[in-house]
């Protein structure tokens, strides 16, 4: 199993992979920060950059590339990092949402015969993640790195967007 991304949705997606208890799962993420809160809050999971991605999931795969791969970073070359990091006949699922449409270059993936999937968040299942909140499966915790008045909330949305000091995600205080 592959996640490229270990933003937010990512770090939230891992942890749901997580329940399903895969075999093996690599995280591919660029930020060394990010790379190292996984390693961190993970130990069981793997990490690489982007650049070594390919060669690291073929070494650490069983059939040439991954089974599964869930594509949160959401940019041009994670869509290609993707479908090409997956093995043939895997199934990819984009959970990104991007700013231009994808081009699935068809000659390039001749004889891959994979799935694709897509989605992004679905609210339908909001009972059963507060469920494994409550029981202690699924942990957002270590995922606040900042917390903010509603007062400074102008200052909160600044800090998230321009990825400054580390902020993971921020919580606003009522």
């Amino acid at each position: 199993m592959l996640v490229i991304g270990a933003g937010p949705t990512g770090l939230c997606t891992l942890q749901c992979v997580l329940l399903k208890e895969p075999k093996q799962v690599i995280v591919c993420e660029k930020d060394p920060q990010r790379r190292s809160f996984v390693q961190e809050h993970y130990p069981q999971v793997l990490t690489v950059e982007p650049e070594q991605a390919a060669d690291f999931v073929r070494a650490h795969s069983a059939h040439g590339g991954a089974d599964r791969v869930l594509e949160v970073a959401g940019s041009e070359d994670t869509f290609t990092l993707a479908w090409t990091c997956a093995r043939p006949n895997a199934i990819v699922t984009v959970v990104a949402l991007y700013d231009a449409p994808q081009v699935l270059p068809l000659p390039d993936m001749y004889g891959k015969n994979l799935t694709f999937q897509t989605g992004g968040v679905d609210g339908c299942r909001c009972g059963e993640i507060l469920s494994l909140i409550a029981q202690g499966k699924l942990d957002t915790t270590p995922l606040i790195s900042h917390t903010y008045p509603l007062k400074d909330i102008a200052a909160a949305y600044d800090l998230f967007e321009h990825r400054r000091d580390h902020v993971i995600k921020v919580a606003i205080a009522p």
